[in-house]
């Protein structure tokens, strides 16, 4: 049986970290109608940049993993930075910019250790407020971040790669709401996901 864990990133962690983004990104690509992801170098070199140089001390990253006795895997992933909406206060409000469990270690507690670990990390900082932004379409997220105790704010967008590239439909637009949560400490608890 394997350990589990969540734990702040490292170097080390980088290509696992852009695995497991990748591979959720891949997996949620045709039910969302998402653009395919970028390059599998190219994100880890983006992460290897944020855990070993991040722009603030606001800025975090963790993975969760699995170890056994001769391994270690990275099986989910959660970044932080000050939030960017411009109707937030990004002096007292973070956004968790990544949070996804690889699909195939879904429902093992991963999801709840990463978003524990990183609601905790910012109310200790003294954070006032949390923000995801999820396809509207992700109802398991949405379910999963609700019984956390977030709610939608009515924020609302639509984000397209490239404008030029949309069918008649919007095929290639990506819709989202977002849900934000006051921090009250490090009791919160998350549901199991």
């Amino acid at each position: 049986m394997a350990d589990v864990f969540v734990r702040e990133a490292r170097l080390i962690d980088a290509a696992g970290f852009a695995a497991v983004q990748r591979h959720s990104w891949l997996d949620s690509a045709a039910a969302l109608g998402l653009p395919a992801p970028p390059d599998a170098d190219l994100m880890q070199r983006s992460w290897e940049k944020a855990v070993m140089a991040p722009p603030s001390d606001r800025h975090h990253t963790w993975v969760a993993v699995e170890t056994s006795s001769d391994d270690e895997v990275v099986v989910g992933v959660a970044a932080l930075s000050p939030a960017s909406d411009p109707d937030l206060d990004a002096d007292v409000c973070l956004e968790l910019l990544v949070f996804t469990v690889d699909p195939p270690h879904r429902s093992k507690g991963h999801g709840s250790r990463l978003l524990t670990a990183a609601l905790q990390t910012a109310s200790a900082g003294g954070e006032g407020e949390a923000v995801v932004w999820l396809a509207s379409g992700d109802d398991s997220l949405r379910r999963f971040l609700e019984a956390a105790g977030g709610a939608t704010d009515g924020a609302h967008r639509t984000l397209a790669a490239d404008d030029a590239e949309l069918d008649a439909d919007g095929a290639h637009e990506l819709r989202q709401v977002r849900l934000g949560t006051i921090l009250k400490g490090p009791e919160l608890e998350p549901g199991a996901q």
